[in-house]
């Protein structure tokens, strides 16, 4: 069987012109090796094996197929110089190269050193266009990644209504969010510290929804979260889920706004980015008005995270498809505003490990690791804290609690 492939392999390589691999005589290098996560080696049946001009050396068992380089790409951080493989020996090589890997985490090894980014603090915004998707799961896991990860991060549960966080963490602090907005109690005495390496604030269950909150109480909150966002490098705002103003002007206050959807609601989560592009624009439209000498944001960038999804290659696919809608049916009848829908990444659902850790309510990825579904989270926290001057876009009023305060104004 072996012998067949390789033969396959090379005659393919001929008819293709493609340079063919034999992964006997030219084994991976493990510093390339380690480039790739396991879950995308083995989703793409593809093993980094070179460094070459100024690239890497991946060999693959089908270059060809739509979108695989790029995705490689993406993932790896390099540019991708594909190379024909036999499948059994990709496979080998995979199994040997990552189960090598994983011994030496074993034992006691040194975290992983990520590159350090800017200190200044970082807002993150969560949305949905509906409930179900997995956006609570998506705020939590973030933050222990993060955390895990040498950042001080605050998790705030800005659904009033719901206290999805405070429920499926098991964690119901004595005084939330609406304490403090209806009460004289401050922000930093409803500050909770969990076990998990973040700080929480709470929602609560109850009919007070974010809607509500007027004038007085948006500059309270912007006020005291000016004082508290200096001890933080990162604070999640894990929104409710909809797509109404109030929701969308705390989303789009934040530096980066993560819009969580799956394969069964892509509709709905093309909707959100839609709905949000447009109080987008009407934000930079009242900024121009009011702001003396602003640049407005021409492009806003949402970034997608395709949960639930049954193969890397379909979150992949399922995102090129919401941003050609999206250019097809919103940037064409454009003049000065695009919106320009960014991967953030995919998670694989594993239907009995989610159940699972919301039985045990702990985030998945601090439960099962070494899971494809944890492995796939890491991703997004990694590149979270690695990529931000691509998410950066200048304009007058930046982000942070400056751009609070000027968006909180306008109502």
């Amino acid at each position: 069987m072996y012998m067949s492939t390789h033969v396959d392999a090379k005659l393919l390589a001929q008819k293709t012109g493609m340079p063919y691999l034999d992964l006997a005589r030219t084994p991976p290098d493990q510093r390339c090796v380690e480039l790739l996560k396991e879950v995308f080696a083995r989703s793409y049946r593809s093993i980094p094996v070179r460094f070459l001009n100024g690239g890497v050396l991946v060999a693959m068992e089908e270059p060809a197929q739509n979108g695989m380089i790029e995705a490689i790409t993406f993932h790896m951080g390099h540019k991708v110089y594909p190379a024909l493989a036999d499948k059994a020996a990709i496979q080998a090589a995979i199994d040997n190269c990552y189960s090598g890997m994983a011994a030496e985490e074993a034992v006691d090894a040194p975290p992983q050193v990520v590159p350090e980014v800017s200190r200044e603090h970082h807002t993150i915004s969560v949305i949905s266009n509906k409930g179900g998707v997995g956006k609570t799961h998506i705020s939590t896991n973030l933050a222990k990644i993060l955390s895990d990860h040498g950042r001080k991060v605050l998790l705030i549960d800005a659904d009033l209504g719901n206290a999805d966080i405070s429920n499926k963490l098991a964690m119901f602090p004595e005084h939330t969010l609406m304490d403090f907005l209806e009460g004289e109690i401050s922000l930093k005495e409803i500050i909770m510290p969990t076990a998990l390496g973040f700080d929480l604030i709470g929602g609560s269950s109850g009919e007070f929804r974010l809607a509500n909150i007027n004038y007085v109480q948006r500059s309270k909150f912007i006020r005291n979260f000016n004082k508290i966002s200096q001890d933080y490098d990162v604070t999640i705002f894990d929104l409710s889920a909809g797509i109404g103003s109030a929701v969308m002007d705390f989303a789009l206050a934040t530096d980066e706004v993560v819009v969580v959807t799956t394969p069964q609601d892509i509709i709905a989560g093309y909707a959100c980015i839609k709905a949000s592009f447009q109080h987008f624009k009407s934000i930079e439209d009242k900024l121009m008005s009011k702001v003396e000498d602003y640049e407005p944001r021409r492009v806003y960038v949402p970034w997608v995270v395709m949960n639930q999804v049954t193969t890397l290659k379909q979150g992949i696919f399922l995102y090129n498809r919401i941003c050609q809608t999206a250019d097809e049916r919103v940037n064409n009848a454009e003049d000065l505003f695009a919106v320009k829908p960014a991967y953030l990444g995919g998670v694989l659902y594993d239907r009995e490990l989610f159940r699972k850790a919301e039985q045990n309510r702990q985030p998945l990825s601090g439960l099962f690791p070494r899971s494809k579904p944890a492995q796939c989270l890491e991703f997004l926290g990694r590149n979270i804290m690695t990529r931000p001057s691509e998410r950066e876009y200048r304009s007058q009023v930046r982000g942070g609690i400056k751009r609070f305060a000027a968006i909180f104004s306008l109502r």
